[in-house]
C-alpha cells in the first residue's frame, strides 16, 4: 500500500480548510485576492489570507507586489502548486462520484 506518512504530509497542506479551493482557483487562472475569493465563494477574507500565506510559506505559491500606481498584489503558483492539479482533479471526481455517501455540499454541481 501507499506510504501513509507521505499521504498525511500531503493532507497536512491540502486538507486545510479552503486550501483545495484556493489552489483550484489559482489553477484556473485567478491571481488577485478578489479573483481567488470570487472563485471560492464562502471563504472569509481571514481564512483566504491565512491560506495564501501558508501556501506561499510552503512553496506552493508566490506573492508578487506590483509597484503601481496603483499598488497591486498578485499570487502565482509555483511548479509545486501546479503539481497539485491531478490530485485536486482526482479529489473532485471522487467527491462528485460519492456525493451521496459523503453528504457533499456540491452533490448537485
Amino acid at each position: 500500500m501507499a506510504n501513509c506518512t507521505a499521504i498525511e504530509d500531503a493532507l497536512g497542506v491540502l486538507g486545510r480548510a479552503w486550501a483545495g479551493a484556493v489552489l483550484s482557483a489559482m489553477l484556473g487562472g485567478a491571481e488577485r485576492f478578489s479573483e481567488i475569493k470570487r472563485a471560492a465563494p464562502g471563504v472569509s477574507d481571514a481564512v483566504l489570507t491565512a491560506r495564501l500565506r501558508e501556501l506561499c510559506a510552503r512553496g506552493f505559491a508566490v506573492r508578487h507586489v506590483d509597484a503601481g500606481p496603483p499598488v497591486g498584489v498578485r499570487y502565482a503558483l509555483t511548479d509545486l502548486g501546479r503539481d497539485t492539479r491531478p490530485v485536486l482533479e482526482a479529489l473532485e471526481r471522487f467527491g462528485r462520484e460519492h456525493a451521496d455517501e459523503l453528504g457533499a455540499r456540491g452533490a448537485g454541481r
